[in-house]
Order: C-alpha cells, then sequence, then structure tokens
C-alpha cells in the first residue's frame, strides 16, 4: 500500500503523530510505501510564511493567536472544494507518489486537499482525517472536518462529540486513541510508572518546543529556594543557544541540580514521562496525550496567555480535575513547595492520571489503515 502523509510543523503533535504512522507502517507494510510530507511549507511561499508566522507568535507573543487564530479559521471559504496556494506542488505530488490512501494530521491539509486528490488520483482512493485534539469548544479548527474525508480519526469520545455536533456522520468516525512512535510505545510497555524513587530527588522536566523556546531561566531562577530539594532537567529542543544559556546558568548556580537536555528521541522522552515527578510546558496537544498516556503530572505553563487552540487540552484535563497552570514563575515555587510539604495532595493528583490513562487502539489503528476494519 503507498501512504501519503501530510503534515505541518505548525505545533509539535501533527509532526510527531505522522513520523509515528511512517515507522509503525514500515512494520505493518514492509512491502508498501509510506511518505510525509510537509506540505504547507513545501508547496508555496504564502503558507510556508503563514506557518513561520504561527511559530514565532507562539514563541513570543501567544496571546496574539487570539487574533491569528480566529483569522485562519476562514482559511477555507478561499479553496472551496480545492487548493489555490500549493495546488500545482499538490497535484505534481499526488501524481508522482500515486497514494492508494492519504492521512492529514493538520486541520490546514484536509479540507479542499482531500476534494482535489480525489480528483487527481481516482475515486478509490481513501482519506483519513487524524485529528490530534482532546476536547472541542472554542479552539476547536472548523478546518478538521470535511465531507471528503472518510474515516475521521479521533483520539477521545469528546471530540467525537464535538465533531458529531458540527455535523459529521456518526459512522465516519472511530474513537482509536493515540499512536506513538514505536519505541516510545515500547517504553509504556516495560517501564512502570509509580511515585518518585524515594532514594533520589523529585525530578522535575521543564519542558519546550522542538524549536527551544522555553522561561527556564526565570523558572529556574524561582526555584533556587528548593535547591538540594528537587533536580531538574530542562529541555531545549533543537536549538543550541538555548543549550547553551541553561548550561551558562548551570554553571553560575550550582547550588541546584540542575541538566540541559537537547531534542530527546520518542523513546528518551517516554523514560523522562516515566522517571518525572512533574513536568512544567506548555498545553500543547501532543505534550498533554504524552502525559496522560505515561501518567506525568503536568503543570501548564501559561506565560503570555493561553492560545485558543492550547484551551482544549485544558478542559479536558479539567473534566478530569487536573488543570494545573502557571501564569509566572512563583506560580510554580508554590505549587512544587505545596507538594513537598504534604506529599499526600501530589499523590492524589498522581493517582487520577494512573488510574485512568490514555490509551490506543493499536490493532484498530491498524485495521483502519490496511483497509480491513
Amino acid at each position: 500500500m503507498r501512504v501519503l502523509i501530510l503534515t505541518s510543523s505548525g505545533g509539535t503533535a501533527h509532526d510527531a503523530t505522522a513520523y509515528s504512522l511512517k515507522d509503525w507502517l514500515e512494520i505493518w507494510d514492509p512491502q508498501g510505501s509510506a511518505h510525509v510530507e510537509h506540505l504547507l511549507e513545501k508547496a508555496s511561499l504564502v503558507m510556508r510564511t503563514s506557518v513561520n508566522l504561527y511559530n514565532w507568535i507562539q514563541k513570543h507573543w501567544p496571546w496574539l493567536h487570539h487574533l491569528y487564530w480566529r483569522l485562519v479559521e476562514f482559511e477555507d471559504l478561499v479553496k472551496p472544494g480545492t487548493v489555490i496556494f500549493g495546488r500545482g506542488f499538490f497535484i505534481r505530488l499526488l501524481r508522482q507518489f500515486q497514494p492508494d490512501l492519504i492521512i492529514s494530521t493538520h486541520p490546514h491539509i484536509n479540507r479542499g486537499h482531500f476534494d482535489l486528490a480525489k480528483r487527481v488520483v481516482g475515486p478509490s482512493l481513501r482519506c483519513i482525517t487524524c485529528c490530534t485534539e482532546l476536547d472541542g469548544g472554542f479552539g476547536f479548527s472548523r478546518n478538521w472536518l470535511t465531507r471528503k474525508a472518510d474515516t475521521f480519526w479521533s483520539l477521545t469520545s469528546e471530540v467525537k462529540n464535538e465533531v458529531l455536533r458540527r455535523g459529521c456522520s456518526r459512522d465516519r468516525i472511530k474513537v482509536l486513541g493515540p499512536l506513538f512512535d514505536p519505541s516510545f510505545e515500547r517504553v509504556l510497555e516495560t517501564v512502570p510508572k509509580g511515585l518518585p524513587d524515594e532514594n533520589s530527588l523529585p525530578l522535575l522536566v521543564l519542558g519546550s518546543g522542538a524549536n527551544g523556546s522555553n522561561n527556564h531561566v526565570n523558572l529556574l531562577n524561582a526555584l533556587l529556594p528548593l535547591s538540594g530539594r528537587i533536580r531538574v532537567v530542562a529541555l531545549c529542543g533543537k536549538r543550541k543557544s538555548a543549550k547553551k544559556q541553561i548550561q551558562k546558568w548551570i554553571k553560575e548556580n550550582p547550588q541546584i541540580s540542575v541538566e540541559a537536555l537537547g531534542f530527546q528521541p520518542p523513546a528518551a522522552m517516554a523514560r523522562l514521562y516515566r522517571q518525572a515527578w512533574a513536568m512544567v510546558a506548555r498545553p500543547g496537544a501532543r505534550t498533554a496525550t504524552e502525559a496522560l498516556a505515561t501518567g506525568c503530572v503536568l503543570i501548564f505553563n501559561g506565560f503570555g496567555s493561553t492560545m485558543p487552540q492550547e484551551l482544549l487540552a485544558r478542559r479536558y484535563f479539567a473534566a478530569r480535575g487536573i488543570d494545573l497552570a502557571i501564569e509566572n514563575p512563583i506560580n510554580l515555587l508554590k505549587i512544587l513547595s505545596s507538594w513537598l510539604d504534604n506529599p499526600k495532595k501530589y499523590e492524589e493528583l498522581l493517582n487520577i492520571y494512573l488510574r485512568d490513562p490514555l490509551q490506543g487502539s493499536r490493532d484498530g489503528i491498524k485495521q483502519l489503515i490496511l483497509g480491513s476494519a
């Protein structure tokens, strides 16, 4: 089977899902061919600029997404049943690859794209929308929905209810949960999660996106009063300058145990989640999904506002009584101090994660993709 997976780097969840699918397809169908394409970035200057602007806003001015997100919600109005920007590139890709199946992991690469693909490749082409969100409501993009999708793959029943409300037919929706990288899932199967080891200091992970955007220095300065009581891993993504900045801070503040790490492969990230006492990160869909699957307590970084699309993860967490967020470094110090002084408060929170982990149906996903569902 020839599978074309469409994604974009506007958000970690889309890329992570796309490459996880490719890796599993190489296991499930070794004679087939799976190709991941960053369609928005490669197809046109207009869309590449839009993605870059999205990432810049997320890094510097998250509050601006309340305007930007509303603007791009009407993108579908300029491509009714087709593709305007990057049309020629997409047609060439379709003719060259001749896919049997297209899977989109991004809301702006299915509406219009599936219509055009079925005209170019033929009516036998199957199209699947793999929605990476956790919940519905404000922040859920209208662009996730298209009548040309043969199947809408949802991670949660909350998203299923959202798309039903928006008019998606029930028989096209499958709630299958997330699919992680094979090496990530092997860690989940072999490394149990529980309370932190009493023989070592609790491990706090400061997360960042792949681009290394973070507030680590401000957070670390606030955590100095906890020297000797916690240890910290600061993730710096792929940005070398971010890692150098943290390493410089470590040399100037040796009294607290801090380690700076660059971009981590899936298996290493899974082990970090399993070992962590807690993680601080933006309310992105992928981090939230991975934390729910691994049993890692999350503290959401709300510096500079929570973006509309980030509200979806927070809504899902709030419904389970586990939505914790900080708006400044002192908030983090207060939360961690309260857990250290009253461990039962932390244990109660962790137990909610452990009671109901978010799990995917690997067999169901395999059946859907290989066409035997």
